[in-house]
Formats: structure tokens, sequence, C-alpha cells
């Protein structure tokens, strides 16, 4: 019965194989057969038998607790398959995650953008970074979707449900400005905002860094640049406020840049 249930909630997603990162283990010799990975990846079904893929090589998550997935969000999860059982090249694979872990979901927030700019949505603090140790920049992921993984100053607290709050109290909102852009314009410029919800005359030390993630969808934004230059642009550029001092102040920071080749294929 147990069995039975397993294969029943088996959850498909639907792997972005280009941005997959091999950290297949040593520990075992060369000759260890089992492939260890890191994808982002969008949920395309809860259901296996409704499973639809296009454009990409599927993966099969092998687990009965992942219900609170949304069709449609995107993740970020550590994952193994037994190469002697499967083929790093098959046209699609079944896999588990990695000693127990848990997808991440990482799609901006719905205040996050992208949107268009205004002074509600200025930053307040620098970043740390624009770019992380897994991904050192911005990159298209598909269907118009943009990851931006960044380092950002954070405090670190006495337990689980105080650090939390700390995280909630960060946001990254991703804007535009279309309102200089000229005909046949092929770059089309969006600028990442840190911000800080801390309470009115709270003074928080925030002398720890952390990496994050967001997955933007450009479709709108995209739209908006469209119908000022008459086309679709070529080239993304994402700008930022960056400070490596403790705390992330204004004060001081540099411009930070990444470019993204934009591409419909």
């Amino acid at each position: 019965m147990f069995m039975k249930q397993m294969k029943f909630l088996l959850v498909a997603l639907m792997a972005v194989g280009v941005m997959s990162v091999s950290v297949t283990s040593c520990m075992n010799g060369e000759n260890n057969p089992v492939y260890t990975g890191l994808a982002v990846a969008e949920c395309v079904s809860t259901y296996l038998e409704e499973s639809g893929y296009v454009e990409t090589v599927p993966a099969l998550i092998q687990t009965a607790t992942l219900l609170d997935l949304k069709y449609g969000k995107t993740y970020m999860f550590y994952y193994q398959f037994n190469t002697e059982e499967q083929s790093v090249s098959a046209a699609s694979i079944t896999v588990t995650l990695y000693q127990g872990s848990a997808p991440v979901a990482i799609d901006a927030d719905d205040d996050e953008g992208p949107v268009a700019n205004s002074a509600d949505y200025e930053a307040d603090a620098a970043l740390y970074s624009l770019g992380t140790s897994l991904f050192p920049s911005s990159f298209l992921l598909y269907n118009k979707k943009l990851l931006v993984p960044f380092g950002y100053w954070v405090k670190v607290e006495e337990n689980t449900d105080k650090q939390k709050e700390e995280f909630n109290k960060h946001s990254f909102v991703l804007t535009y400005d279309v309102t200089n852009i000229a005909s046949g314009a092929k770059t089309f410029e969006l600028t990442l905002n840190h911000k800080i919800s801390d309470a009115e005359g709270e003074k928080v030390t925030r002398d720890r860094w952390a990496e994050g993630y967001k997955v933007y969808d450009l479709t709108a934004a995209i739209t908006a640049f469209s119908e000022k230059s008459g086309t679709v642009p070529t080239t993304i550029k994402i700008k930022t406020k960056l400070n490596t001092s403790t705390g992330g102040s204004l004060e001081g920071a540099i411009d930070g840049t990444n470019e993204v080749t934009y591409t419909t294929e």
C-alpha cells in the first residue's frame, strides 16, 4: 500500500538542464556511480499522469513529501541518481532529493516586480554582491524568466523563528523605466532594489552576509519595452548598489551590473 502511494505522489519537475551544476561527490572514490547535481526547475505537474514536457529534459522526483509544491513555480534543489541505472544524457530521469533536502521556492514575490520605477521602490540598503558562489551572474531561464543571484547583509538571530523574521524583512524589487527608451533600442536596463522593513526607530546590526536567489517573470516588462522601442531587447542589463562593508549602507556603495543576452528561443 505504501509503495503505491509513493508512486502516486511523484511530482514532475521541468529541469533547466543547461543551468544544472554537478556537485558529484568523490568521497566514495572515482568509481562512485551516484551523480549529484543542483537544478533550477519549474513544477509542471503534481500528478505523474498529467506530466508534459516541451523542449527540456524532465526529472521525476521520487518522494512522497512534496505535496506543497505549486504548479508553475520555480524551485532550486539538489538531486541524485545512480548512473549505473540511468544515463546522464537520458531523455528523462528519475531522481531523489539529496540527503532528504527539500526544494526551495525562488520566485520573486508579487510585490517584488518587475514593476515600473517609483520612489516607493528605491533601495534603502546596498547588496553585498551581484552573483553568488553557485551562480556568479544573472541568467535567463526560459519563458522570459530571469534568475538573479545576490549576496546581502543580515543579522544572525538566536533561534529559527527569529532568523525567519529577519529574512522576511528583506525584499528585492526589480524595477524598470521605459520613459526614455528610444525607437529601435536593444538594451533593457533593470534595477535591483534591496529594501529592508525595520520598524521605525529600530536599530539593527547586520554583520553577516547570506546568498539569495530570485526568479522574475519578465513578460510584462518586455512588453512595456517593446511598445516603446518597437522591438524586443537583445541585452538585459541588471543594475544595483553594492557595499561589502558591514551593514550594506548606501553611503559609499558602488554600482554593480550584470548583462544577460535575451533570446526568445
